[in-house]
């Protein structure tokens, strides 16, 4: 019995060492893969029976997989916006295709844009939260209300211009009835561009008049007199500003934008007006550019008309036991009884990660640990092989007695 049990323990070896250099070679064969976790493997004695001093009924051993889902891999820049990392405690929320509603959960942010607009890495779509323009989740935080994230799916709307700041510098030389102008360019409710001319007339000593016209069927915009004091100061109108009134004949509704003449002084050494500039607000509709993700997990999405908007928030799911989630193909994960459910949070928040974007986590495979491992196992391996050489010899010793 005892060079049977000899036999069936080192063929016990065998097996659990054979399991160890699989995971070893699936360590380094994803020592390169984006969130990758190293596996690690576990040993455990087996006995037939209780040890009683005079006989160890030793039955072998027998290894386990263990999971290491929690470490934190190296993250690293990328060149690409919809690369994103965790940088701590949490797991990005997927789904797999378009008709599964099943939450997966991965730490691989190598997600592209499709061609429907969708953040998607190898058939899984990154999930999040819908925000308003002011990036406010628009919704509860619940997995009911998570949406695979669209970079398109927002348009940047039309903003009538409704405020301008103008900066001129007038030359208190300038003789009296000499003018100049300047231009601005301001967007109706349309989306319509249209170009104002700003008149600059010296009427009296320290006193000037604005007036502004637009060709483009609105009302007249009559003039306003700014004065100054000595100093070249502009001391009316108080306070600063003008309002305009737009009455476009082109079918866009009315609309008025407030002139903030606060940088209009009369310092300037020469005749005329120099230093003019005048900038607007508003916008046409615009085109998608790309996207962006920052660290509170804030999706912004940036068009040529140079609006930016926050569409959506990320999810991060966090959990009491990241090792005893069930692993899938992709470095996708499911929960299971082991890991228990999993709390919902916006990134950072409640302890959970924070979201690097144009980063990626890097595999957690230490190259020379796992070949340290692996010649341990090739040792194990070839002593329980010599075991068996052994107890064969010794079986054909004993045949040969018989005999």
């Amino acid at each position: 019995m005892s060079l049977s049990s000899a036999m069936f323990t080192a063929v016990s070896s065998l097996k659990a060492q054979s399991r160890a250099l699989s995971v070893i070679s699936n360590n380094l064969a994803n020592s390169g893969t984006t969130g990758y976790k190293t596996v690690t493997t576990s040993f455990s004695s087996l006995v037939t029976q209780m040890y009683n001093g005079t006989n160890y009924p030793g039955a072998g051993v027998t290894s386990s997989a263990r999971q290491h889902v929690a470490n934190q891999g190296k993250i690293e820049g990328t060149a690409k916006t919809t690369d994103i990392a965790l940088d701590g405690n949490g797991m990005f929320l997927v789904r797999r295709g378009t008709g599964d509603d099943s939450l997966y959960f991965s730490r691989n942010g190598e997600f592209q844009q499709d061609n429907e607009g969708y953040l998607v890495n190898n058939n899984y779509y990154l999930l999040g939260w819908p925000t308003d323009s002011t990036g406010k989740v628009v919704s509860t935080q619940s997995s009911a209300a998570l949406e695979r994230i669209n970079v398109t799916k927002n348009i940047s709307s039309i903003q009538p211009s409704s405020a301008a700041t103008v900066k001129a510098d007038l030359g208190p030389s300038t003789a009296i009835g000499g003018k100049s102008t300047s231009s601005m360019e301001v967007y109706d409710a349309l989306g319509n561009l249209h170009t104002v001319t700003s008149t600059w007339e010296k009427t009296a000593t320290n006193t000037w008049t604005l007036g502004f016209s637009c060709p483009d069927g609105t009302s007249s915009l009559g003039a306003t007199p700014l004065n100054f004091d000595g100093t070249g100061k502009l001391t009316s109108p108080s306070p600063a500003n003008i309002t305009l009134p737009f009455n476009w004949t082109n079918g866009a509704a009315a609309s008025s934008i407030v002139i903030d003449l606060t940088n209009v002084t009369q310092t300037n050494k020469s005749v005329g007006v120099d230093q003019v500039s005048a900038t607007t607000n508003g916008h046409t509709t615009g085109k998608l550019l790309g996207v962006s993700i920052s660290n509170d997990g804030a999706v912004t999405a940036t068009y040529d008309n140079g609006e930016s908007l926050p569409i959506y928030r990320v999810a991060v799911a966090t959990f009491a036991n990241y090792d005893g989630l069930s692993a899938l193909s992709h470095g996708i994960y499911q929960k299971s009884r082991d890991s228990g459910d999993y709390s919902l949070h916006t990134a950072g928040a409640g302890g959970s990660a924070t979201v690097k974007g144009s980063s990626l986590e890097s595999s957690t495979v230490d190259t020379a640990d796992d070949f340290s491992r692996m010649i341990v196992a090739q040792q194990a391996y070839s002593a329980s092989s010599q075991v068996i050489k052994s107890a064969k010899d010794m079986y054909d010793t004993l045949l040969s007695a018989v005999r």
